[in-house]
């Protein structure tokens, strides 16, 4: 191996050892949350001292891979051989003999190699294998953009790819999940694919064509979606035969060159390694996912699309309240965020305006190459100079590289070099424009999915990096213009510092000074320095070059940075122990519901199943449990509770069948499940004409008689996700839509003494402050008053439009507890939609504004006014933030209740 090759190698991994340090050390900077004032961090962390995970679909993955270390299969069961998750969706629980297992074993063998040398848990292993395993992501973006580009390219790729915000986000330490694998599989895939169809050597195609396929049999092991990646390869393989026809450049040669058509299908290196990994990866993925893996791959393709959808079937689809599955904005944060790099924005998630227009810079240069291709002829000598003035492989390669990238900014080359390049040209423009366009169709189902877009674009960005270097390098003589790029290349590092909300006023000086030191020494080093000129010159524009590097990475480096230091836990220690009274104070057969966020956590703290969770999303249950928050009636939120605790979906299945209609079985349930057992059996015979035997089957699964025991959680997160439970729960079947409802809660009390007035801020909005104004009288309680206001913020001024007062928020009622009892509950204005509760103590007061819908709901009478004037359910155990309540069967409004108050 020639010396010069030897050094590029070893540099290439000294490099890349320095990008896995800096990369991991910005994820485990989460384990610090250091988003959690010190005082309180306590809360924050298990008995153990660990912090809590950051999302809840790690307690599932966490509990699936105990499973697999305990018993060697994922859930709790097998059910004719596959694993079965009894501790979800009950009672049914559902399959998962097809979970991606990859994370379990990776998990697995890291605890067992660990374990060697240090005791650390399963949990902790855990908690840090999502940060490690992510950070091997910087050796195929550095390996796949080096190929394409120099060192100062491949290094700003490696870091914006690998610190993508919606990347990072879902891979710090604390946060394990599958997005681990999202970039380092599919991208080796990719790699080899790109090697096995570019190289010369038969033997070459055979072997990159086989690690390609294991990348991406791994990859099926590790993500549902894995299909995308074969699917984005075949088109850009379509798209490049395409273009080199178009372009006349020979592919494929006629079969007279040949004897036999296996030799000539050998020798035509594209659309043989195309063919061959094909064949392989059908053989590879039938091994690893089954013919039933494979087909769902494939339809998960275009189903993907569907992730929109507001109904699925005629049920609700919670997926669209899950955040990484909003549609994301273009841009977040106007002009100064487009030179920041976070999860609001698709710009914003690819690094800032600067990545994108180094992105859109290079796309350009592919296609004005394209353009030129067409007419150009081969010209010169092709055959090899003689051995004495041949030059190394490794100085040949580099050299091409240089002259290809550099002309491609000046000149774009001249006829010789296009021609010498036409199919890798021809390749890479395929690839990127298929990649982006790919993954920028599936940003439209998603925020999360701006990780898939980050990829091509980052790798693109940092290939613009490459090209600039070469061309500043090559072209740039004028110490002006390189003060111009050093001034501005400096601002653009500086002012994402600036931007940093964690430190914000050291941040602000932090920022200034570096960008009045870049500009101090680029100054100097431009201009002041004179005294060896050649050296002066390798010097200044190494800076130049090293600027432009920092400008395209500092937006990512400084949001992962941003990122990691702000993190806070998913729960805390009022919601662990919580479910640590629910472990040790019910039976068995108890079964916990509540809204699907927390679910996961519930199932592994608490060892008990839950009807709903974030892996039971699709189908009844977002509208049942919906709707036992949101409607007013406590006897018909009892009844959905048992029977799904008890039954499950088998009344509504039942229904269904006979009524040959979900929505009339909808229909039916809602109207019967607050009624005793025998006015619901009556009411399905006589206005649903079953029969009495099938009203009997009805009754029996949605009027159980034991019915399992049921701990219903209420915890203040879900005030603010009010707007989606009622949404849920309010669905019209008829029109498969819905309205959400809001709550709005003041952050602090403020003291209001007797005969006197008060202001409590309830909501701030686009420049308007709404608040509630109190009056209290002098001779009593009951006398307390109160309206909402809308002032502009900057003055305090009410806000008219157009001369009229605008007030969106005006209440209709108001309704005051003060020291624990009912005080006011009076009309304010019939025309308005909202009803404010004023809860006070000892001349202290707050303020909860909500929608009318929500003012007798089940939750508001439960968590915001803590059971008070029903008997339905008990307070069981009570945190800071979290309640759990238990049924009264005993309870007036249980069995007696024959009438329906149900709000429709």
């Amino acid at each position: 191996m020639e010396n010069q090759k030897v050094k590029t190698i070893l540099k290439s991994v000294v490099i890349i050892a320095i990008l896995f340090v800096l990369v991991f050390a910005l994820r485990a900077q989460s384990a610090d949350i250091n988003g959690v004032p010190n005082q309180l961090k306590a809360n924050y962390m298990d008995a153990d001292g660990l912090p809590y995970f950051s999302e809840m679909d790690s307690y599932f993955n966490l509990r699936m891979t105990q499973d697999y270390m305990d018993h060697g299969y994922f859930g709790d069961t097998l059910v004719n051989g596959s694993g079965w998750d009894m501790h979800s969706y009950y009672p049914s629980g559902r399959e998962v003999g097809s979970y991606q297992p990859m994370i379990a074993y990776v998990t697995s063998a890291l605890y067992g190699i660990i374990n060697i040398f240090q005791d650390m848990s399963i949990v902790e292993v855990a908690f840090w294998t999502g940060a490690f395993i992510s950070s091997f992501a910087v050796i195929p973006v550095y390996i796949f953009t080096r190929r394409i580009t120099n060192d100062y390219g491949a290094i700003a790729a490696t870091l914006i790819v690998a610190l993508g915000p919606n990347y990072i986000s879902h891979t710090f330490a604390g946060f394990f999940d599958t997005d681990m694998f999202n970039i380092i599989l599919p991208l080796f895939f990719i790699l080899f694919f790109v090697e096995a169809v570019k190289s010369d050597k038969f033997a070459h195609r055979i072997i990159f064509s086989i690690l390609s396929v294991l990348s991406i049999g791994l990859y099926s092991l590790s993500w549902t979606g894995f299909m995308f990646y074969p699917a984005v390869m075949i088109l850009v393989m379509i798209v490049f035969f395409v273009l080199c026809f178009y372009l006349n450049i020979e592919v494929v040669e006629p079969f007279k060159n040949y004897s036999n058509k296996l030799k000539w299908l050998i020798n035509q290196k594209e659309l043989f390694s195309v063919i061959f990994i094909i064949i392989l990866a059908i053989i590879g993925l039938l091994i690893t996912v089954g013919i039933d893996g494979i087909l769902a791959a494939i339809s998960g393709l275009t189903g993907g699309f569907s992730l929109q959808s507001a109904a699925n079937d005629v049920w609700p689809n919670v997926y669209i309240s899950v955040a990484e599955m909003q549609i994301p904005n273009l841009l977040s944060g106007g002009l100064p965020g487009a030179f920041l790099a976070n999860t609001n924005g698709i710009v914003n998630g690819i690094g800032g305006i600067v990545a994108l227009f180094g992105v859109l810079f290079v796309l350009f240069t592919f296609v004005q190459r394209l353009l030129r291709l067409k007419s150009v002829k081969i010209k010169g000598d092709s055959s090899k100079p003689h051995k004495s003035k041949r030059k190394a492989t490794s100085l040949r390669k580099e050299q091409d590289r240089f002259r290809i990238t550099l002309k491609d900014i000046g000149s774009f080359g001249s006829s010789d070099e296009i021609n010498r390049s036409k199919r890798l040209n021809v390749l890479y423009l395929s690839l990127f424009l298929v990649w982006i366009l790919a993954s920028a169709a599936a940003v439209t189902q998603g925020t999360r999915f701006i990780q898939v877009l980050v990829v091509p674009m980052g790798i693109c960005a940092g290939i613009f990096v490459g090209y600039a270097a070469d061309y500043v390098k090559a072209n740039i003589e004028s110490d002006r213009i390189l003060l111009l790029i050093a001034f501005v290349c400096s601002f653009l590092i500086a002012f994402p510092i600036t931007q940093i909300v964690y430190g914000l006023e050291n941040a602000l000086m932090i920022g200034s000074i570096v960008f009045v030191v870049l500009l101090a020494i680029s100054g100097i080093l431009i201009y002041v320095k004179k005294s060896i000129r050649d050296s002066d010159v390798s010097i200044k524009k190494t800076l130049v070059v090293l600027l432009i590097t920092l400008a395209l990475i500092s937006p990512t480096v400084c949001g992962a940075y941003q990122t990691t230091a702000s993190t806070v836990p998913g729960s805390s220690d009022p919601m662990w122990n919580a479910m640590d009274f629910v472990k040790e104070n019910s039976t068995n057969d108890t079964v916990i519901i509540s809204w699907w966020d927390f679910g996961y956590l519930f199932q592994i703290a608490s060892d008990r199943p839950t009807a709903f969770d974030g892996g039971s999303q699709s189908g009844d249950r977002a509208f049942w449990v919906g709707k036992a928050l949101t409607t007013s009636d406590l006897a018909q939120s009892k009844g959905i509770l048992q029977m799904l605790g008890t039954t499950g979906s088998n009344a509504s299945d039942l229904l269904c069948d006979y009524t040959g209609s979900n929505v009339t079985a909808v229909e039916a349930l809602d109207k019967t499940l607050g009624m005793s057992k025998a006015n619901a059996k009556s009411t399905l015979i006589k206005d649903y004409n079953l029969t009495e035997k099938q009203a009997s089957a009805v009754v029996k699964q949605s009027h159980p008689s034991n019915p399992n025991n049921i701990s219903f959680v209420l915890s203040s997160d879900m005030i603010q996700k009010a707007g989606w439970w009622s949404y849920f729960g309010s669905w019209n079947f008829d029109t498969l839509n819905s309205t959400n409802y809001q709550y709005y809660m003041a952050s602090n009390y403020v003291k209001i003494k007797p005969n006197s007035q008060g202001s409590i801020n309830v909501l701030n909005d686009s420049g308007i402050e709404y608040n509630a104004i109190i009056k209290r009288g002098a001779n009593g309680t009951n006398e307390t008053t109160a309206q909402m206001t809308a002032v502009w913020s900057n003055n305090g001024s009410k806000v008219d439009v157009n001369g009229t007062e605008y007030n969106p928020l005006k209440a209709s009622n108001l309704i005051a507890i003060e020291n624990n009892y009912l005080t006011v509950n009076k009309t304010l204005d019939k025309k308005a939609n909202y009803t404010l509760y004023l809860i006070g103590s000892e001349n202290e007061y707050t303020a909860i504004l909500m929608d009318n819908e929500l003012k007798d709901s089940v939750f508001t009478r439960l968590f915001l006014l803590g059971g008070m004037g029903q008997d339905t359910f008990v307070l069981s155990n009570m945190q800071e933030g979290v309640s759990v309540w238990t049924i009264n069967d005993a309870a007036s409004s249980s069995d007696n209740s024959d009438t329906n108050t149900t709000d429709t």
